[in-house]
């Protein structure tokens, strides 16, 4: 179904639901639609598959089994679901059967073509992945755009959501709230978003663009780079958005890329990704960073699943 008609759309009552949807916006958007299926007693946590994983099973369903008199009722949103285990999906065969349950599982694919067998006993929305023409029409109704300059930020910017609105909040921005964009102010003040290569991990942070870094990141193990040579990119790019947020507190962007050693015409962009990650965000990073040099240098994980909840600790 279309989004639109999701959001119109009541879920059944089920304890577990497969969500199959692709773009991140539109998924952070759904949790409107389930609080309204759930109700207000609800409280929504959003969690990678391996994070989900390390939930104790029994947890889980003394939780579901046993409301709390002094908490409200959790949902877990479960980001990449196509990696969680066997084992888990096992519990949630349980957790469906459990009459009024306080706790409910929402399982996120990006695709419909991921969904694995044991997700079969659980309902399944599809959300269809939006056309650019789709794109358009979004951006006419939600930022009040003459079609030709919407069509002409779809033509820039693409089609992914969450880049569009941000990129929309930009121009806002620049020409201010009194006048209605024109084809010259989508020209001037949107950056055009590049179709990340193999090799550009750094842009894919700076963009705060999870789905983005792991990709990227895939393609490079893939490539045949080693993991510490990552691990010290993804470190130095901490450090410039660490940099650029402090100089940014009391100068311009210029001088941030300049501190950072980000080239000056790249500054806005720059100052614009160092505005999206919190002081608590960046300091909890490096502790994650650090923890990762360890588990490299010391142990022999799964590189690419470790990297991928460490992408999602830094910014999914």
């Amino acid at each position: 179904m279309r989004f639109s008609e999701f959001v119109r759309h009541q879920p059944a009552k089920s304890n577990v639901t497969v969500f199959v949807c692709e773009d991140d916006l539109l998924i952070e958007e759904s949790r409107e639609v389930w609080a309204r299926a759930f109700g207000p007693q609800w409280v929504f946590e959003k969690l990678h598959a391996k994070e989900f994983d390390e939930i104790e099973g029994s947890k889980l369903l003394d939780e579901a089994q046993t409301p709390s008199l002094f908490s409200q009722s959790r949902a877990l949103i479960v980001w990449n679901a196509e990696k969680v285990t066997k084992a888990r999906a096992e519990e949630l065969v349980t957790l469906q059967s459990i009459p009024n349950a306080s706790l409910k599982v929402i399982l996120v694919l990006s695709e419909q073509r991921a969904a694995l067998a044991w997700m079969k006993p659980f309902p399944m929305i599809a959300i269809e992945p939006m056309k650019p023409a789709d794109v358009t029409k979004w951006l006419v109704e939600r930022y009040n755009l003459s079609p030709d300059v919407a069509r002409h930020v779809v033509e820039s910017a693409g089609t992914e959501l969450y880049p569009l609105h941000n990129e929309i909040e930009k121009m806002k921005t620049y020409i201010g709230a009194d006048r209605s964009p024109t084809m010259q102010d989508v020209e001037t003040s949107i950056l055009r978003v590049e179709q990340f290569g193999a090799f550009e991990l750094d842009d894919a942070i700076f963009a705060h663009d999870y789905r983005k870094a792991v990709s990227v990141l895939g393609a490079m193990l893939d490539d045949g780079v080693e993991a510490l040579p990552i691990l010290a990119k993804i470190v130095r790019v901490w450090r410039q958005l660490f940099i650029g947020k402090g100089v940014l507190a009391k100068r311009g962007a210029n001088d941030a890329a300049a501190a950072a050693g980000v080239p000056g015409f790249k500054a806005s962009a720059f100052a614009a990704s160092c505005r999206k990650y919190s002081w608590g965000r960046l300091a909890g990073g490096f502790r994650e960073l650090l923890q990762a040099d360890r588990a490299l240098k010391l142990s022999t994980p799964n590189v690419e699943a470790y990297f991928d909840v460490l992408l999602w600790k830094l910014i999914g």
